[in-house]
């Protein structure tokens, strides 16, 4: 069954950018009109507005994206990947919502799903990513990208409290949906046939980092993260791009939904309370 297209705005933002809540607040209310199928991710990037003092939310994936990306300053987007006049389109996130409308709007070649099942003791994710072709691809080889977000982490940001205080907790600022990890290739790994009836499935083993970020790194609550899946069409130089549909990937602990239920159906004993807990933080919507 055909569905219409999923959208991922992708943000470049940084802890200095004073201007960057605000955006980040106005892509919060486009996605809270439909968060089942808009998907956003914060991108920061090493420059003197993304510092590395904690939390150094840098990561060398995200630069790769973000250098893409950029046309001159933060806060910026980028809806779907979308060309116009062969060119990708690069957006303030006030210019976003009607470019989300027509991607909402549109029939898409492939329908996205899948699923990650994540050992907490081991802290190994399998990942696996099903695409199905409703239609034909423009392109004989599409690229698939797998992102890992993390929401709730709190530290400072410049401008939070003149445009998004809502996302201030005990006078820190609560950043979410911040990209953490590209699993595959930072601009997918290929796919193929993508002609209408083709079903593909791949799979990912993936160790999830204790801590990202060097120096100053942050902490990788398992609760707190999530991924994302998407296909785009084709490879135009560096960029992989349109993207022709994404989706979230439901997630599990070895077929529980929380840490605390493999805890208890494994019996952790009491020998290992004195490991490092892994703090769960106070999630901030």
């Amino acid at each position: 069954e055909q569905q219409n297209r999923n959208v991922l705005i992708e943000e470049l933002t940084g802890r200095l950018c004073g201007y960057c809540p605000g955006g980040q607040a106005t892509v919060n209310q486009i996605v809270a009109k439909d968060p089942e199928r808009i998907f956003t991710v914060n991108i920061h990037a090493q420059s003197s507005l993304s510092p590395t003092n904690y939390p150094n939310l840098n990561t060398t994936k995200g630069a790769s994206l973000f250098n893409t990306f950029i046309e001159s300053g933060i806060p910026a987007a980028v809806v779907n990947r979308m060309e116009e006049g062969g060119k990708l389109v690069k957006l303030h996130p006030s210019q976003c919502a009607s470019y989300v409308d027509t991607q909402l709007n549109q029939v898409a070649e492939v329908n996205m799903g899948g699923q990650v099942v994540v050992n907490p003791v081991t802290r190994v994710a399998t990942i696996t990513v099903e695409a199905y072709y409703t239609g034909d691809s423009k392109s004989e080889t599409n690229y698939l990208t797998i992102m890992m977000m993390q929401d709730s982490i709190f530290g400072s940001q410049s401008g939070a409290d003149q445009s998004n205080p809502e996302q201030i907790v005990d006078g820190q600022y609560c950043h979410m949906h911040v990209l953490r990890d590209v699993i595959t290739n930072t601009w997918g790994d290929a796919i193929a046939p993508t002609t209408a009836g083709s079903h593909l499935t791949k799979t990912y083993i993936y160790e999830i980092p204790e801590v990202i970020g060097t120096p100053n790194g942050v902490e990788v609550d398992l609760d707190n993260i999530y991924f994302l899946a998407f296909v785009t069409e084709k490879q135009d130089g560096t960029p992989t791009l349109p993207v022709l549909n994404v989706n979230k990937l439901e997630k599990t602990y070895n077929g529980n939904n929380k840490i605390e239920d493999v805890n208890n159906a494994i019996n952790v004993s009491e020998t290992n309370n004195n490991k490092k807990s892994k703090k769960k933080n106070n999630i901030c919507n």
